[in-house]
């Protein structure tokens, strides 16, 4: 199978397993009464899924670099098949509370093993680009997961949509179990673990800028994403409809974006694409502060603005991270996945109590700030041509 195919079973891979994180979203309070729950309950199934997905990151990373990528995966995706199953069958919260988080645990394999197999089997610009396209597809999942999962809910209720995740993990594994190929260099001895590997990451001073630009970009992402549907309604009176298509925007522009982050690096190399791209999204953080309060069409053009340079720079750091680390390329991505999840979770929390604390300034000011101290930093520590010791 050539590595151009892999790409499209990957890249189908990450697109079906996001669903399990949006899908059901537009149906929580169908699920909430018909498990007789509270909100705190049913919201506690995102959340779980969410924290095994960034724990098993840093679990997932060094035996994906021990002993291979698919030997990992595929075992994975039977958990994550068994437990979508479970999700389905569940006829309590507690027991859904349960398979959601082994659910997270399966589905956490998808990500670090996509792009470790990426980074495997693509050099150069090629890997660029295909980082690219693993990213677009990153974003295609929780564009169109919520209004799939409103449309198969509304026709079956909630376990019309546990059946559909069943039923596309079922696949998954046995796509991935007939065509996937093993990418580990066969040549290449596997090591003992130890966990010093995890401080070697962030001792390597391009690895420590592209987490900590990972942490910021998502953490200022998460703000952006809870302060736009409050902003619409309270200041700007939109219906949930409106709002709606402007998150189909800058999803699309999300998506076109990361596919023009070959070019930026093809252009300017990978560590000043790291750098620049970063800065153009602080310069788009500030933007939209400014913006977001003046009018509507000012911000829907700054939110556009927004997610191109988020778009265009997030394939940089996973093209990055596989050229610098290429003998622990999974676990470098692990440590990576996991920080940037911490900056998701972080995001809405931190964000609602700025804006409560002082408004749109506040919020996207200490964002950009954020933002522009991480860039310092890897322009001090990435911007330039040494790989540092673990190139």
């Amino acid at each position: 199978m050539d590595a151009k195919k892999v790409l499209v079973l990957l890249g189908v891979t990450i697109l079906l397993g996001t669903f399990a994180q949006n899908l059901f979203m537009p149906i929580l309070p169908a699920m909430q009464k018909a498990f007789a729950t509270s909100e705190y309950w049913i919201n506690l199934t995102i959340s779980l899924f969410t924290v095994m997905l960034a724990v098993m990151q840093i679990v997932y990373g060094p035996l994906v670099d021990r002993f291979g990528r698919k030997k990992v995966l595929i075992p994975a995706l039977v958990l994550y098949a068994l437990a979508s199953v479970g999700c389905y069958l569940a006829d309590s919260i507690a027991s859904l509370l349960v398979f959601r988080a082994i659910q997270g645990a399966g589905f956490a394999a998808i990500p670090i093993v996509a792009a470790t197999m990426i980074g495997d089997l693509f050099a150069g610009n090629g890997r660029a680009n295909a980082m690219g396209t693993y990213q677009m597809m990153l974003a295609v999942g929780p564009a169109i997961g919520p209004l799939l999962g409103g449309w198969i809910g509304g026709v079956g209720g909630h376990s019309a949509v546990f059946a559909f995740l069943a039923l596309t993990a079922v696949l998954l594994l046995i796509g991935n179990g007939l065509l996937l190929p093993e990418t580990k260099n066969s040549q290449t001895a596997a090591r003992s673990f130890h966990l010093r590997a995890y401080c070697d990451i962030f001792r390597q001073p391009t690895g420590a800028a592209v987490i900590l630009l990972g942490f910021a970009q998502m953490f200022t992402y998460y703000c952006f994403l809870l302060f736009i549907p409050v902003e619409l309604t309270h200041r700007y009176h939109l219906s949930s409809e409106r709002i709606g298509l402007l998150f189909l925007l800058t999803s699309v522009v999300f998506m076109i974006s990361s596919k023009l982050a070959a070019r930026v690096q093809k252009r300017w190399g990978s560590r000043k694409a790291l750098v620049w791209t970063a800065g153009m999204h602080a310069v788009a953080t500030f933007l939209f502060m400014a913006a977001a309060d003046a009018s509507l069409v000012l911000l829907v053009v700054t939110s556009a603005l927004f997610a191109l340079a988020l778009g265009i720079g997030m394939p940089v750091h996973t093209t990055l991270l596989s050229e610098v680390f290429e003998q622990e390329r999974a676990t470098a991505i692990g440590v990576y996945n996991l920080i940037r999840y911490m900056g998701m979770a972080a995001g809405p929390v931190a964000g609602a109590a700025m804006y409560g604390a002082g408004g749109t300034w506040l919020e996207f000011g200490a964002a950009g700030l954020l933002l522009l101290l991480a860039v310092l930093f890897a322009a001090k520590n990435a911007g330039g041509l040494r790989l540092g010791k673990s190139a």
